[in-house]
């Protein structure tokens, strides 16, 4: 080939392998760093969106920095823009809602500011999901003990999309994160109580299908309490055992945790007890119990026995009133 069909071929290919490569890098770029991954799913259309897990347990050294991922589902049949924020949280009294969200408001163990979500917006059509890395971040001088936030996705509607109201309608689902900084910590609660739940009552006809046990956390750290019940009858024979699952509790806080039981026939006085570990990390694990018994008396047994006692009377006045009784003599 002449070197000038070589110059013009060379004059030609160049500017367009350079056009390639100036095109190309930045998308091999976003693909080598994208923050998250999006993928279809098989889902019914109800309406929501899901997010999981609900709750991240982690144990880290002050300065350490690990990443944690969690996915939202859109099951709404439409395309939903999301919002990505972070929230600290704390335990409170209130037995029922053992957490409070605390908004822009710090908390006693702030750690919100810690949690780095990849992304802070995102949309997703139906039947999509998204896995977004969350990047925890503890901090050189973060003290030992428990550490407490969520990191919270709400929906964006636009204002194109609205209820039959008229009104718009933001949904907000929150993934718990426990971060444990390693060090001196106080690992301190007991089991408070544990009751029928429901109204209470002198006799049950079927006997109690669940009950509530109460635990109080007086301690810097949350902990997992988990034990069993225990129902016996009136001669101390045991009926029937229910394992009481594990269940967090944050410091400062009382929780409940009911506990099902699908009772037999039952007739008599029993007695429930419950035996709950702490859930203690750092020590020997302790246990506490506590009992409460109830009596089972069916309606339909109560009925006979009166009608039973009622003729009985009614046999023995009448006896008395149409019979003559005489001593008899020697």
């Amino acid at each position: 080939m002449p070197k000038t069909t070589r110059k013009i071929s060379a004059l030609i290919f160049l500017p367009l392998i350079a056009t390639a490569v100036f095109f190309s890098v930045p998308f091999l770029a976003e693909a080598a760093v994208s923050p998250f991954q999006i993928s279809a799913v098989n889902v019914e259309p109800v309406g929501d969106f899901v997010l999981e897990p609900g709750k991240i347990d982690v144990y880290l050294e002050p300065g350490e920095t690990v990443t944690r991922t969690i996915f939202v589902t859109n099951r709404n049949p439409r395309k939903i823009n999301f919002r990505i924020e972070t929230e600290d949280i704390e335990g409170n009294r209130d037995p029922i809602n053992p957490v409070t969200l605390l908004g822009e408001a710090k908390g006693p163990y702030p750690f919100k500011d810690a949690l780095l979500p990849a992304v802070t917006e995102f949309e997703l059509d139906f039947g999509q999901k998204i896995a977004i890395p969350i990047q925890i971040k503890i901090p050189l001088n973060a003290s030992p003990g428990g550490h407490y936030a969520a990191v919270i996705i709400s929906n964006a509607p636009s204002k194109l999309q609205k209820d039959v109201g008229g009104a718009r309608v933001i949904s907000r689902l929150g993934a718990l994160f426990f971060v444990r900084v390693k060090g001196e910590v106080k690992e301190e609660g007991q089991l408070k109580e544990v009751r029928i739940a429901g109204p209470q009552q002198l006799f049950y006809e079927k006997g109690p299908s669940t009950f509530e046990v109460l635990f109080e956390n007086t301690g810097t750290v949350h902990l997992v309490p988990y034990g069993r019940l225990r129902v016996t009858n009136l001669f101390g024979e045991t009926i029937s055992e229910v394992p009481v699952d594990a269940y967090f509790s944050l410091p400062s806080s009382l929780r409940y945790r009911e506990v099902e039981w699908q009772p037999g026939f039952l007739l008599g006085r029993y007695t429930a007890s419950v035996e709950l570990y702490r859930g203690y990390k750092n020590s020997n694990d302790i246990s506490d119990t506590q009992t409460v018994s109830f009596w089972v008396i069916p309606k339909m047994l109560l009925l006979e026995i009166f009608i039973v006692l009622l003729l009985i009377v009614l046999a023995i006045r009448y006896v008395v009133t149409h019979f003559e009784f005489r001593k008899r003599k020697e």
